[in-house]
């Protein structure tokens, strides 16, 4: 392989399973605090993850990093939701080739909350590395630019980079994970839940100021998000609404045609941090 070759190639699918909720989160305060992290376990490692899921800038904690110690200073059992979410939700159509582990972080979350119930051995992730290398040869934001985007000219892929995002599902409150068993939770922060609904109203075309209709699609897309069984979605709504109604309301209507909500404004994380 050429060095140019090398120098630039971006797309990395590959989620490290060194890369865990604690030492990042060890890392985190360090950096909030101004304090050397070298003695944390691969912390370099730790606070290239924090970069990439945008909790870090330059030295010290970005915008977003500086909500979430607020947040987790309040509520610390909120660091595995917030951290799954931007896990979740950081890869994006519009920039295809940045941030491809979150693509595969999603894609596996889904597969495994459409089990419902699984153990997710390695008798389990094996074959589902062959299965997500498939889906990523096939989807075109990734097909054209494997060979020439990538170190080796191919998908680097295995149970690891699953055990990756294993590792942060294991971090939720209320839990998914029992062991190597996962399941869908009945209950999961307000916080989450306010923080899915605007991602998943803004990328399937919600506007603010408007209702928006929680169609079939929008609630399973929630439901996977936030790693709920649907039984308990509209529960969890009713508890996330008054706490954060400055940025999201019940709908005007109601009825024959489902649930809607309205937006005052995009949830971020700086809107969790004043209850």
């Amino acid at each position: 392989m050429s060095l140019i070759k090398s120098a630039m190639a971006t797309l990395s699918f590959h989620i490290r399973h060194e890369v865990t909720p604690d030492r990042c989160s060890a890392v985190f305060e360090a950096i909030a605090e101004g304090l050397p992290y070298q003695h944390i376990t691969q912390g370099d490692r730790q606070e290239a993850r924090l970069r990439q899921i945008g909790l870090v800038t330059g030295q010290e904690l970005s915008a977003d990093g500086r909500a979430v110690a607020q947040i987790c200073r309040q509520k610390p059992t909120l660091w595995g939701d917030l951290l799954h979410f931007l896990h979740y939700t950081r890869w994006s159509p519009a920039e295809p080739t940045a941030y491809a582990f979150s693509w595969v972080y999603r894609r596996f979350t889904d597969l495994l909350w459409e089990e419902t119930h699984v153990l997710a051995d390695e008798s389990y992730l094996q074959p589902l590395v062959g299965t997500l290398i498939g889906a990523i040869e096939t989807d075109p934001a990734f097909a054209d630019v494997i060979k020439d985007k990538t170190r080796t000219g191919a998908i680097s892929l295995s149970t690891s980079s699953l055990v990756g995002v294993l590792n942060w599902l294991a971090a939720l409150q209320p839990p998914v994970m029992n062991g190597q068993h996962f399941s869908r939770r009945f209950f999961c922060s307000p916080e989450l839940i306010v923080l899915a609904l605007g991602w998943v109203a803004r990328t399937s075309g919600g506007d603010l100021g408007i209702d928006i209709l929680l169609t079939p699609e929008r609630r399973k897309a929630l439901c996977t998000l936030c790693l709920l069984d649907p039984a308990a979605l509209d529960r969890s709504i009713d508890w996330a609404l008054p706490l954060y109604s400055g940025c999201i309301k019940p709908g005007t209507r109601a009825g024959a045609y489902g649930r809607f909500v309205r937006f005052v404004r995009w949830p971020q994380l700086a809107d969790l941090t004043s209850i």
